[in-house]
């Protein structure tokens, strides 16, 4: 119809697209329309373009029927694709409409500009080719500057020309991606189930078509010879391009079945022919009105199997691509590490096909753990071959079907778990539809037989969670056990780790079958031959315990009651005693009875029990037990006591409860009341001469230090109380012995040195360090820091000192420098001299110093006067003063006080103890064993290991705790007591 001549009237509604695009209305026009006979009226809007479209009131009055399968033919397609395509006299590319991509750049990332890559000249002619077809294309443009400068490169192409890439990676790194998943291969396979028609559509220059933000534009700024150009376009390489351009497709078919996209990779699928076709015209229909433009070579039409994403779609199932597989097939030997890892990377991609493949490549990656570099092997280059070989006659693998039958099947070995997801349509097996193996970690390889089984089982569940979780399955294993272990019938019988397991499953709905072994092949073999394991965030590995075990408490039954009350006396004697009248006077009873004389009106006989109120008496044999079970979760005596008290009854009863539970040996390691020993201060004799007796500690980490200041090494002379302190980012023995090595060839080697038993110290290196300059070593007492008081001391100086700096924000090390320089020049609290004077015979010359300080003229006696002095001064305050703690290291909440008694070996110091156990603990570090716990054990002594305190009995150099002395009041003097 042609309306040039034909008069309009003015339009009576607005029209948009599905996609809210207003449409241009040029006019409206009434008329009538004919046809077969049949006249309707009819409104018609007249637009500037498009295809006509007829509305449903024509269709019903001129009765119009449509046949749906013959709306699109095999001519239309092809139609359709060709009229997606522009003229070939436009060498634009294709725009699509509504979009436009926007990239997010963090502000705290610089720009960065690269300088010009020059290219080879082979190359050159064909960069400027290209550099002149993308702006003509609309994709680039050249400028002046940008912030951002990126370089260019070229990669040569299959076909023999090349592709111009740039290298984005500076950008990249200021870009904050969208989060928009990309769609995950497996479960894009699921949706072709049934399916037997297939088409494939590719976009040309899928990223160009889609316009680049204009204040976007210049983060994509590039270098070439003939300038300056940037991107109007999405650039490939662009980090944020994927999401965005999986994002924008998504949008554009949302609504449209049989359809799904990886990128600008499109699929669409159908049951039928005419299914397949409708669904193909309905994308075809919206990527044109999007402005899309397709790349006609690269599409396929109505085809029963096709290549997508490296794989081969039939309406069976699934297939390794024959193209790729040729490149593999083809591959040649790997010359070196870095070749080999891409080889098994992309054999890896095929992994599912093959049931046996980890133990098929194990050679392969033997190659890459050689401890002399990169060797290929004869049994490398067999491993090769024989995967290839299953490459070439792997099976297809079945599409799952949702109202199929699943049937999971696993199997456990001494090192892996295998299992196979396959379905079962009216009782056969349609084929497997995934494989799955892994390796067990070393923690794993401990479980028991029946762990590995089970944890089989429920890896395998939630690896295939998307598939089972809301449908009933299924669960297939050769151990018998698991039938009842893993459902809710048997869980009561299970261990912890299972029972723990099986909890796991409750959101689950599936029946557990047994089939042997040699009927679950498939699963047996991939468990014997698994993938490598690869650790993630819910690792079923857990830490081994050695646990004490003990024999779990019976309940006492009725029968056993009744038994024990009928044959204990003192029950039998006072049943009696209920069923005659008691007398008027207690000493007129049986000494046995005397403690149920007060009690003698809340007394009965019940079916021969006797009872307090509502409250059994216990004969004599059940109440130690019934005290063990009451205690058996090792509460106190107030609870303990409590639980009895709500049922039984019997004659000092809370001193049993308190004698047993004081016997305890758990008890009394957890009790929190004992006290350790109160020892008096030991102060350390001093030395003969300077340099003579030294101590080393390590202080830190520091939390807020920078990578080499992370520790600080301290050594501190007794005599002269010299101190050397030296940062390091470790504390290793070589760190140490560097650090004295430094420190000796200065002032010489000493006699001795006294450390802690830090693993730097006790370590086989630094004995042979001590033991080459002659040098004996000392440890103090474990957990014991007071025994190395001397640089303990220091490191408090030394601490506040750090915080000076950390708040001045200044240098550490030039901060302890400067403090080291005034504390070895200020005369010490101990000794009234300085540290320097003392170790080299003179006054330090400092600032502070005008003249040429005097010389010194020290005096051995008076200077050892004067320490002891101090020293006794300071025992005196110490000692009078005192007050024990549990501990002077962490405890974590989780850990006892105390541990199980330990016997004393040997006294091997003042206060210093060596144990059955071979440790040296200092008696502040120890406790005595309670009397009534050495009834039950025998004299033992016990100490404390980590992070524990020991009990020590009976020492007579423990100190007791002091009393305060009663004195009579003022006011009472004058009383005669």
């Amino acid at each position: 119809m042609h309306f040039a001549t034909v008069p309009l009237q003015a339009p009576t509604a607005r029209l948009t697209t599905y996609l809210e695009e207003p449409i241009s209305v040029l006019g409206c026009l009434h008329s009538t329309v004919s046809k077969f006979g049949l006249t309707c009226p009819a409104h018609f809007f007249i637009v500037e373009h498009g295809t006509a479209l007829l509305g449903m009131d024509l269709i019903k009055g001129l009765k119009l029927q449509f046949d749906g399968h013959k709306v699109l033919s095999p001519p239309h397609v092809a139609s359709v694709c060709t009229l997606s395509s522009p003229p070939l006299k436009d060498v634009r590319l294709g725009c699509v409409k509504y979009f436009t991509h926007k990239v997010n750049v963090s502000d705290s990332v610089l720009p960065i500009r690269c300088k010009l890559r020059r290219l080879p000249f082979s190359v050159r002619d064909a960069v400027s080719i290209e550099l002149r077809r993308l702006p003509e294309a609309d994709v680039i443009e050249e400028i002046d500057s940008s912030p951002w400068v990126s370089p260019v490169m070229v990669v040569q192409k299959k076909t023999g020309g090349i592709r111009m890439c740039v290298d984005l990676r500076g950008p990249n790194k200021a870009i904050t991606v969208d989060s928009y998943p990309l769609p995950h291969m497996e479960v894009m396979m699921t949706l072709l189930q049934g399916a037997d028609t297939f088409s494939t559509i590719d976009l040309e220059s899928a990223y160009h078509q889609v316009p680049l933000h204009e204040d976007s534009r210049d983060l994509t700024a590039f270098i070439t010879h003939k300038g300056l150009f940037r991107f109007k376009r999405v650039p490939y390489g662009l980090a944020s391009a994927p999401a965005a351009f999986q994002k924008m497709i998504a949008i554009i078919l949302d609504g449209l079945q049989n359809v799904a996209n990886y990128l600008d990779d499109i699929i669409v699928w159908g049951r039928t022919v005419q299914e397949h076709d409708l669904a193909l015209q309905n994308v075809l229909q919206r990527l044109r009105d999007a402005g899309l433009q397709l790349n006609n070579s690269k599409c396929q039409f109505r085809k029963q199997s096709l290549k997508f994403l490296g794989h081969k779609v039939t309406a069976q199932g699934i297939q390794v691509d024959q193209e790729h597989l040729s490149a593999i097939l083809d591959a040649p030997v790997p010359s070196d590490a870095v070749q080999l890892r891409s080889l098994i990377g992309l054999l890896s991609w095929y992994n599912k096909f093959i049931p046996n493949f980890a133990s098929v490549v194990v050679p392969l990656r033997a190659c890459l753990k050689a401890e002399n570099g990169f060797c290929w092997s004869e049994d490398a280059q067999n491993s090769l071959t024989e995967v290839k070989k299953l490459l070439v006659n792997s099976p297809a693998l079945a599409l799952f079907h949702p109202e199929w039958q699943v049937v999971i099947s696993t199997d456990a070995s001494a090192y892996g778990l295998g299992a196979v997801f396959s379905q079962i349509v009216r009782s056969c097996p349609s084929g497997s539809i995934a494989f799955a193996s892994r390796t067990l970690s070393t923690a794993e390889q401990k479980y028991s037989t029946v762990e590995k089984e089970a944890l089989a089982c429920v890896w395998a569940v939630e690896k295939w969670r998307t598939y089972l979780w809301g449908r009933r399955f299924i669960l297939r294993t050769d151990h018998q056990a698991l039938t009842t272990l893993l459902t809710t019938k048997g869980t009561d019988c299970a261990g912890m780790r299972i029972a723990r397991w099986a909890t796991r499953l409750l959101c689950f709905d599936y029946s557990v079958e047994y089939r042997a072994g040699s009927e679950n092949y498939t699963a047996d073999c991939l468990s014997r031959l698994p993938l490598p394991f690869v650790s993630d965030t819910t690792s079923d590995a857990e830490p081994e315990f050695v646990t004490l075990v003990s024999t779990a408490l019976t309940a006492i039954s009725k029968e056993e009651f009744a038994t024990a009350s009928a044959s204990c006396p003192e029950l039998s004697a006072l049943r009696m005693q209920i069923s005659r009248s008691w007398p008027a006077s207690l000493s007129a009873l049986d000494p046995v009875l005397q403690p149920y004389y007060k009690l003698r009106a809340e007394l009965s006989v019940q079916a021969d029990f006797v009872f307090r109120g509502a409250r059994l008496i216990v004969p004599g044999a059940l109440r130690d037990s019934l005290v063990h079970i009451a205690h058996e979760g090792h509460q106190g005596i107030v609870r303990t006591k409590q639980r009895l008290r709500d049922i039984y009854w019997w004659p000092k009863m809370d001193i049993n409860v308190m004698d047993k539970i004081a016997a305890c040996q758990l008890c009394l390691s957890l009790d929190k009341t004992t006290k350790v020993s109160q020892v008096p201060l030991q102060p350390v004799p001093l030395p003969s001469a300077p340099w003579e007796k030294l101590a080393i500690d390590i202080v830190g980490p520091f939390e807020t230090a920078v990578w080499d200041c992370r520790y600080a090494i301290t050594l501190t002379d007794y005599y002269s109380k010299w101190p050397e302190v030296a940062f390091t980012a470790s504390i290793t023995t070589k760190q140490v012995t560097s650090f004295l090595t430094t420190v000796f060839s200065r002032h010489g080697n000493p006699t001795t040195i006294v450390s802690d038993n830090g693993p730097q110290f006790t370590s086989p290196e630094f004995a042979a360090f001590l033991k080459g300059r002659n040098i004996a070593h000392v440890r103090t007492a474990n957990y014991h820091p007071s025994a190395n008081g001397a640089v303990e001391r220091f490191h408090r100086v030394l601490k506040s000192t750090i915080q000076s700096a950390i708040l001045q924000s200044a240098s550490w090390k030039v901060t302890v420098t400067d403090f080291l320089q005034v504390y070895r020049a200020t005369p010490h609290a101990i000794t009234g001299v300085s540290p320097f004077e003392l170790l080299h015979g003179r006054k330090m010359r400092t600032s502070l110093d005008v003249l040429a300080p005097p010389s010194a003229v020290l005096d051995p006696s008076q200077l050892r006067k004067r320490v002891l002095a101090r020293q006794e001064h300071m025992k005196l305050r110490f000692d009078h003063s005192r007050h024990v703690r549990p501990t002077c290291m962490h405890v974590m909440k989780a850990h006892p006080k105390f541990t199980p008694p330990v016997e004393v070996k040997e006294k091997v110091g003042s206060y210093t103890y060596l144990l059955e156990d071979g440790k040296k603990w200092h008696a502040s570090c120890l406790a005595p064993v309670p009397d009534v716990a050495s009834k039950g054990t025998g004299d033992t002594e016990t100490e404390q290991g980590k992070p524990s305190h020991a009990f020590l009995s009976g020492t007579s150099e423990s100190v007791p705790p002091g009393k305060c002395q009663s004195r009579k009041p003022a006011w009472l003097t004058d009383y005669v007591s």
